[in-house]
């Protein structure tokens, strides 16, 4: 009877986290490779990250590390938008200076509750290294 109890409990504990999630809408400053790879860092999405980097360049750790969003690593960006498949993906092959520490953020849900009413959009420029 304990189990039958829990796996609903799990359920609806996995809906609150998805719910409380973002969604950004990113708009591309120009159409180039790089910006492609920093809206693909913003998503979670990350087998069409890897093939953008890859094409970008033969060695993913140089592309991982060459390219700024929005003045910020890709690790850095792809924490920033909550794309936590794409973080950990970044973080292993970027040097140290652009991996992202874990952190522990607090937040008080219920006195932001309007932030779950609209998309945020994000302009994305791009700068390489």
């Amino acid at each position: 009877m304990n189990i039958q109890l829990t796996i609903p409990a799990l359920l609806l504990s996995s809906l609150a986290l998805s719910a409380q999630a973002e969604n950004y809408v990113f708009i591309a400053q120009d159409n180039s490779q790089e910006t492609k790879t920093c809206i693909l860092a913003g998503h979670d999405n990350n087998a069409k990250l890897r093939r953008q980097l890859l094409s970008d360049s033969d060695s993913l750790r140089y592309s991982v590390n060459s390219i700024s969003c929005n003045g910020l690593s890709l690790a850095q960006f792809s924490h920033k938008y909550e794309a936590w498949g794409n973080l950990a993906f970044l973080n292993r092959h970027s040097k140290a200076s652009n991996q992202v520490l874990g952190t522990v953020t607090i937040e008080d849900i219920a006195a932001t509750n309007d932030r779950f009413s609209d998309d945020i959009t994000v302009f994305v420029y791009v700068s390489a290294k």
